[in-house]
Parts: structure tokens; C-alpha cells; sequence
């Protein structure tokens, strides 16, 4: 258990990181692509009534994406293929 909450722990750094980094590769676009595990409770989990991913991560992006003029669109991704997801340009942060 230790493990995972740091694992979780460490994706804030890079989910700030990647916003900051996102200046040059969203302005041309409008949609923000983020990816999430739909079982990180309570940074990421679905949300069964909705069959939407959630929790504070997603609300974090959310509102960076508001913040930089984008709509924000939540991938469901397992947790080991995330950096892999996003270091191949399909999402553009992790959440």
C-alpha cells in the first residue's frame, strides 16, 4: 500500500509540470486531452452513476483547463500505461 500512495503522491508534481509545459503544445488546439485510472481513489475513480472518471485530479485539470481557455476531456487509462500515453503525444496530461 505504501508503494501506491506514492506512486499516486508523485503524479501532482507531474501533472504541474505538464501544465506548465502545455503553453506550446495546446495553443493549437482546444481541447485538452488528460488521461486517468479510473481506481485511484481519491485522486482519480469512477464514478458509477455517471460512468465518468472523477475525484481530485480530474477537478485539478478541470479547473486548469478553464484557467487556459481549453475544454477537458478525460481518457480512462490503466496506471502503468499513463507516461507512455502521454510521452507519445495521445493525452496531454495526466490527471
Amino acid at each position: 500500500q505504501p508503494l501506491i500512495h506514492f506512486k499516486k503522491a508523485m503524479l501532482l508534481p507531474a501533472v504541474l509540470g505538464a501544465a506548465l509545459s502545455l503553453g506550446a503544445t495546446a495553443n493549437a488546439q482546444e481541447v485538452l486531452k488528460a488521461g486517468g485510472t479510473p481506481s485511484g481513489i481519491p485522486f482519480t475513480f469512477l464514478d458509477v452513476q455517471t460512468n465518468e472518471i472523477t475525484g481530485a485530479m480530474v477537478d485539478l485539470v478541470n479547473a486548469l483547463g478553464e484557467d487556459m481557455g481549453y475544454e477537458v476531456t478525460i481518457q480512462e487509462s490503466q496506471f502503468n500505461a499513463l507516461i507512455p500515453s502521454l510521452t507519445a503525444g495521445h493525452i496531454d496530461i495526466i490527471s
